[in-house]
């Protein structure tokens, strides 16, 4: 999804199967080199062994090591890079310049093919994952994971410990490292492992740059219409019928959980738009509307091999009493039903949304769904055929629940290594009437109803190229910003809205970008832009609770991290406005139409105002101590930005290095450049199962002083950038019209050097100037 220019494949004899391709939408190259062996695979006696040999990869390499790793190294360039082990794979991958695409392969292929397995790393690690273990096992969703997979009868492994922990691997490191030298020898067999690599470059460019890595022949080898991914697969899944009671700690809903078998893969893009739509006449819609909630939905592929996926579709929001999870379950079904007589046009209709998500995709997370199967980027005219995904929805015979029950009392199953509050019971499905007519999918030539945008057979455009148009950007006022549950309310209420814009052919994003939650919609004609903001007034909810920062302490780091903006903030709730493309009296329309909604509003202007916010929050639990600091450059020129810019790709891989590897500290280390409240900054994240939060600031103050920073000079750079929404035109958008201040030129600028503005951000280190969280 997304097109691919050119294609070309390269089989070794004694070496991984290459495959080169051209994507041009991609704006960087990326690399995924994936082996086939995952958890499943890991011997019972030593359980976390494929995790642990993940992390021991990352340690380096013969040929680089230290600060020319791969990870310092993607760091240093402005890249990005993850790994992944999963059940019956594990992946590597990373996206840079194209430029780079070279040295950065090298550093890749140098640690996977002989990696350094020291018993420093490995003591380092096991510490690491035990840390991650420790975040891992307070996640709600990790614990409903563990509940199910501990129902699956076959295969067995799904519910054996994985993750891995300090208890799991044990005291003895000489057998821990000589089971995973056997592990890594066994598993990591390059003539069974692909590797993957994408940029909008030609094949041949690409050709240039790596063949000498992998020793390619000059002739690529004949390219199959349909790739399929060296994944392990397993046996049929199956369970016992069961209807299983969960508390999702602040989740409550309902998780139908199947096994679909697919003949085509890439069908599950189209499947999951299908799954989570929200327009009027979805299956969510249809059961928010019959149980009387506001009910989000998101879809958790749990397992996939070459034949079936494992995958679990959660409707939260609301308690589902047991006659709300039957009446769920049997809408579930007939909905399943209707989805499997879905037209052509429908599904090409799906599908080029699908298309759209899948090009909002970062390159490496775009090309490893691509390399496993789930986007081809090809466009042959059977694909068009809606037949293997009726099929598959035809293939799901059984299911299991997961619900919140807050009345009912729970014992604790351990699995996984987790103590999941779960009980499992026979599921009894219940006959109830049919009403296939109830659903709609879209385009639909008919209104649903007078307050709902009409949908037309409108193209959704697979590269969406503005022709003039009107557009509309709604975010939080300078010094504002809104709480986690203010947006997820926000989220739940208006998600008619957002699907109804995408199925007209529109466009919207309701995303956090730089710091700011931003909600961009965009038409070609401003009579549906108008309808747009019409149907905004009718479902935004009539009372939100107001924002507020208590209870801070008690969030997970995730939860932490999405809800820095409005711990930074001088106000909470107040909103402004900004139209582009209208006639001012079609402005002032708007004006008078969003006036009726229950906000406070403020003029549209960037963000001045003073940034200074330091708060200590005392956990409920004590067994970690956590900072998150955002630190704002004192700019004064364009030339200092790119200063601070450079210093940011240094700090990243420096103190990652010092903080995670040599010192330990805990799981979660970064310092890495954002943007937050239209200002330019470092955002830092320490997390210590053993340290307090004053020991992890001292930390971070050692860390500033005794960094030795890089001989080398500035590095020319023309343009700086934010963090990507994902959209180009978006983008553009806030770069025309949220200006950054980075352009005042004083006379003695040329001359900012580094070693000025690292004293600079010493001192703001020092004096903890910025936004500074702690929580004991």
């Amino acid at each position: 999804m997304g097109k691919i220019a050119e294609a070309r494949r390269y089989c070794l004899s004694s070496g991984p199967e290459v495959n080169i391709e051209q994507i041009p939408h991609l704006q960087r190259a990326a690399v995924v080199w994936i082996f086939p062996v995952g958890s499943h695979q890991e011997p019972k006696e030593w359980p976390g062994l494929a995790h642990l040999t993940e992390h021991m990869v990352f340690s380096g390499g013969e040929q680089f090591v230290e600060q020319q790793r791969l990870m310092p190294w993607v760091q240093q360039q402005g890249g990005r890079l993850n790994a992944t082990t999963q059940q019956n794979y594990t992946a590597y991958y990373f996206e840079v310049d194209p430029a780079d695409l070279r040295q950065g392969l090298l550093r890749l292929k140098d640690m996977l093919t002989a990696p350094r397995f020291a018993a420093a790393d490995l003591l380092r690690e096991t510490a690491v994952i035990d840390e991650e273990f420790r975040l891992y096992s307070r996640s709600p969703h990790a614990l409903a994971s563990a509940a199910l997979h501990s129902q699956v009868e076959h295969p067995s492994a799904f519910a054996e410990f994985h993750i891995g922990n300090a208890k799991a691997f044990g005291d003895d490191i000489t057998a821990l490292g000589a089971a995973l030298e056997h592990f890594y020898t066994q598993g990591y067999a390059l003539e069974r492992s692909q590797v993957w690599i994408a940029s909008p470059l030609s094949c041949q460019q690409q050709y240039d740059e790596v063949a000498d890595s992998f020793a390619l022949p000059d002739t690529p080898s004949a390219i199959d219409s349909q790739p399929v991914s060296r994944v392990v697969e397993s046996a049929a899944i199956g369970w016992q019928n069961w209807q299983g009671e969960i508390g999702l700690a602040k989740q409550a809903g309902l998780g139908i959980t199947q096994v679909i078998e697919m003949s085509r893969l890439s069908d599950w893009p189209i499947l999951v738009e299908l799954m989570t739509d929200t327009a009027p006449g979805s299956l969510c819609q249809e059961i928010s509307r019959k149980l009387g909630h506001h009910l989000s939905v998101r879809v958790e592929r749990h397992y996939h091999d070459n034949q079936q996926i494992f995958f679990t579709l959660w409707l939260e929001g609301a308690d589902f009493s047991e006659e709300d999870a039957q009446r769920s379950l049997a809408l579930w079904q007939q909905w399943r039903i209707a989805a499997s007589q879905l037209s052509t046009p429908q599904f090409a209709h799906y599908r080029q949304l699908a298309q759209t998500e899948a090009r909002r995709l970062p390159a490496m997370e775009f090309l490893r769904e691509h390399a496993l199967g789930f986007i081809f980027a090809t466009s042959t005219e059977n694909e068009l055929i809606p037949t293997p995904l009726q099929q598959a929805l035809s293939s799901i015979n059984c299911f299991a629940l997961l619900r919140s029950r807050q009345e009912s009392a729970i014992q604790a199953v351990e699995c996984q290594g987790l103590t999941c509050q779960f009980q499992a019971s026979p599921l009894v499905i219940r006959d109830m009437t049919n009403d296939h007519d109830a659903f709609i999918f879209y385009p639909q030539p008919r209104v649903t109803s007078k307050d709902v945008l009409p949908i037309t057979a409108s193209v959704c455009h697979d590269r969406y190229e503005p022709k003039g148009g009107v557009s509309m950007l709604l975010r939080p006022a300078a010094g504002a910003a809104i709480s986690d549950e203010v947006r997820a309310i926000l989220t739940q209420s208006l998600s008619p809205v957002f699907s109804l814009v995408r199925h007209a052919a529109g466009k919207v994003i309701w995303q956090e970008v730089n710091g700011n939650d931003l909600l961009f919609i965009r038409f070609e004609q401003f009579a549906d832009l108008q309808e747009c903001v019409a149907n905004m007034i009718e479902y935004w909810p009539s009372e939100l609770p107001a924002s507020s920062i208590d209870g801070y302490g008690s969030l997970s780091l995730r939860e932490l991290l999405q809800n820095v903006p409005s711990l930074l903030a001088e106000k909470l709730d107040r909103w402004m406005v900004h139209f582009s493309g209208l006639t001012q009296p079609d402005a002032e329309i708007l004006h008078g139409m969003l006036s009726n909604l229950p906000l406070s509003w403020q003029r549209f202007q960037v963000d001045k105002l003073p940034l200074q916010q330091n708060r200590v929050y005392q956990a409920p639990r004590s067994d970690s101590a956590t900072i998150v600091a955002f630190i704002p450059y004192p700019l004064t020129s364009y030339q200092s930005l790119l200063v601070y810019q450079q210093l940011a790709a240094c700090y990243e891989s420096a103190f990652y290095h010092q903080l995670r590897e040599v010192e330990a500290v805990g799981y979660a280390v970064a310092c890495r450049q954002r943007v937050y409240r239209d200002r330019w900054g470092l955002q830092i994240i320490l997390q210590s199962s053993h340290l307090s939060t004053q020991q992890l600031y001292e930390r971070v103050g050692e860390f500033f002083q005794r960094l030795t920073l890089p001989e080398k000079g500035l590095t020319v750079q023309t343009d700086v950038a934010g963090e990507s929404s994902g959209d180009e035109e978006l983008d553009r958008y806030l770069r025309a019209h949220l200006p950054l201040e980075t352009g005042k030129q004083n006379g003695d600028e040329q001359d900012f050097t580094l070693a000025r503005g690292h004293t600079a951000l010493i001192e703001r280190v020092k004096d903890k100037q910025g936004g500074w969280i702690f929580i004991e």
